[in-house]
């Protein structure tokens, strides 16, 4: 089997709210729910394209924000230049899950999140992703998740060393024989 993420797994504090939000909001279909952990975990398994995407949920779980000596939605103040890494405490932990997408279904997970009162707090920008130079959209998720929505053209703009702090791109090692 060719190496992969098998999937992405995420703890949510209301299982109803997060599976309408990935459902509805997203456009993610549902493909599998279940009890684990001898009934005291709920997970719910969603398609998004070939890949899995799983919501966890126990009632012993706390929102992201609630365990942390920040608000985790100040973390875009870090990212944008606006407050210094030293001004904030980080923990450990995820940071944020990017999807990508066609434009269309881009557009339409952004007109559902105007119709469902999601705030966007950082996009429409151009970026630099995983693919090369892309268009993202950021907002949270119900449990403070931050969410990255991202569009690349066809074929993807290549990035030039504008896009590198240092001037040049970074080179992946050779993998090992």
């Amino acid at each position: 089997m060719k190496r992969m993420i098998e999937h992405v797994a995420i703890r949510v504090t209301d299982i109803d709210k997060s599976i309408a939000f990935y459902r509805d909001i997203m456009g993610f279909k549902p493909v599998g729910r279940r009890h684990i952990a001898g009934g005291e975990i709920e997970q719910i398994a969603f398609r998004v394209g070939e890949d899995i995407f799983v919501l966890f949920h126990s009632p012993h779980f706390q929102k992201a924000d609630e365990d942390l000596d920040f608000d985790s939605r100040q973390i875009s103040d870090i990212v944008s230049g606006k407050a210094r890494v030293s001004e904030r405490k980080w923990r450990g932990g995820m940071d944020h899950v990017a999807f990508c997408m066609e434009e269309a279904e881009y557009r339409a997970v952004l007109e559902r999140c105007r119709q469902h009162g999601v705030h966007i707090h950082r996009g429409e920008e151009k970026n630099l992703g995983a693919f090369g130079v892309g268009y993202a959209t950021y907002f949270y998720d119900p449990d403070n998740i931050e969410l990255e929505i991202k569009r690349y053209d066809d074929p993807p703009e290549r990035p030039g060393p504008e896009w590198y702090a240092s001037g040049k791109a970074m080179e992946a090692a050779a993998p090992k024989a």
